[in-house]
C-alpha cells in the first residue's frame, strides 16, 4: 500500500469463517496508542455470529510500518482503500464500522467522507463533539521535542510504562493473568518502536489541530449523517467518563446509548462478552433492514 505496509486481520482471510451473505462487514478501528489486537476477545464472537470482521493496525501503529505522513485523515483513507481493496463494502452492501476513542473519531470522520458505504457507526468510548476541552497535557505532548522526550522516558523504565495502563481499566488486576501478562508484553513492544512513537505523536498533533479547527465541519456531518449511530461506553471510564458524550448525545438524540458495567475505557478488552452482546443486539435491531 502506497505510503507504507499495512497490517489487519480479516476473519474471512485468517480464518475458516465466510460471513453471512446478508450481513454487513464489521470494520473496527483501534485507539490511540493501540493496535487491532484490541478487538482480539470480540473478534470471534462476531465472527461466530456470521459477520465478516476486518481489524487494521492504523498507519504507524502495531504492525502497520509506515513512511508516509500520518495523520487523521491518512488513517481514513487507508481504511477507505482496504475496504476496496478486499471487497469488504460498496454502495449496494454497506459496511458497519466501530471504533474505540480515538478510533471512533475516525469512524466518524469516514462516515461523513462515505455515508454511502456504512449504513450505522458504533462508537466505543468515544464520539466528537463532546464535553469540555482537552487536557491542557494533550496539547503539550504534541508540542515534538516533549512529546518525544515523554514518549521515549518509559524505555528507560518498562514497570512505568506498564503502569500508565491502569487509568485505561475499570480494574486492570481484575483481568486475567495471561490478558495482562500480553498487554505487559505489547505495551514494551510499542514504547520501544521508533514506527510506533512516530505514528502516536504524530496523530496526536494531529487529533490536537482537529480539536482545535474541526468541530463545526464535523458536527455538520454528524448532524447529516443518514445511518443509525450506536454508542457504548464503560460506566467507569476516568479518561472519558460518560458525561463527555452528552453534546453528541444532543445532537443525535436517535443514537442509541449504552453503558456497560464494571468497565473503563475499553470494555471491549474488559467486558468482552458484555460488550459484544451489547453491539450484536444494535446490529440484529430491525431498523437495520437484516437480522
Amino acid at each position: 500500500m502506497r505510503g507504507g505496509e499495512l497490517f489487519y486481520y480479516d476473519s474471512e482471510r485468517d480464518t475458516d469463517s465466510v460471513g453471512d451473505s446478508d450481513k454487513p462487514t464489521l470494520i473496527l478501528i483501534h485507539g490511540l496508542g493501540d493496535e487491532a489486537d484490541t478487538w482480539r476477545h470480540v473478534f470471534p464472537i462476531l465472527t461466530d455470529a456470521g459477520y465478516r470482521v476486518i481489524a487494521p493496525d492504523l498507519p504507524g501503529f502495531g504492525r502497520s510500518q509506515w513512511k508516509g505522513r500520518i495523520n487523521l485523515c491518512r488513517h481514513c483513507m487507508t481504511v477507505l482503500h482496504l475496504i476496496a481493496e478486499t471487497g469488504a463494502a460498496n454502495t449496494e452492501r454497506p459496511a458497519v464500522l466501530a471504533g474505540s476513542s480515538l478510533g471512533a473519531g475516525v469512524v466518524e470522520m469516514m462516515a461523513g467522507m462515505r455515508p454511502d458505504l456504512f449504513r450505522s457507526i458504533m462508537l466505543i468510548d468515544g464520539c466528537f463533539p463532546f464535553s469540555g476541552s482537552m487536557d491542557s497535557g494533550f496539547y503539550l505532548l504534541a508540542l515534538p521535542l516533549i512529546g518525544k522526550r515523554w514518549y521515549r522516558s518509559f524505555r528507560k523504565n518498562h514497570d512505568i510504562a506498564w503502569k500508565s495502563l491502569y487509568p485505561y481499566y475499570g480494574s486492570l488486576d481484575a483481568m486475567s493473568e495471561a490478558d495482562r501478562d500480553f498487554l505487559r508484553e505489547r505495551v514494551i513492544a510499542r514504547v520501544e518502536s521508533p514506527n510506533q512513537e512516530r505514528g502516536y505523536l504524530s496523530t496526536l498533533r494531529s487529533m490536537g489541530n482537529f480539536f482545535l479547527l474541526g468541530k463545526e465541519t464535523m458536527t455538520e456531518k454528524i448532524k447529516s449523517y443518514p445511518g443509525r449511530i450506536g454508542i457504548f461506553w464503560g460506566e467507569d471510564d476516568r479518561i472519558l467518563p460518560k458525561e463527555k458524550a452528552d453534546p453528541f448525545r444532543n445532537l443525535r438524540p436517535d443514537a442509541d446509548f449504552t453503558l456497560i458495567a464494571d468497565a473503563g475505557h475499553l470494555p471491549h478488552q474488559e467486558k468482552p462478552q458484555e460488550t459484544a452482546a451489547k453491539m450484536l443486539s444494535f446490529l440484529k435491531e430491525k431498523k437495520h433492514g437484516f437480522t
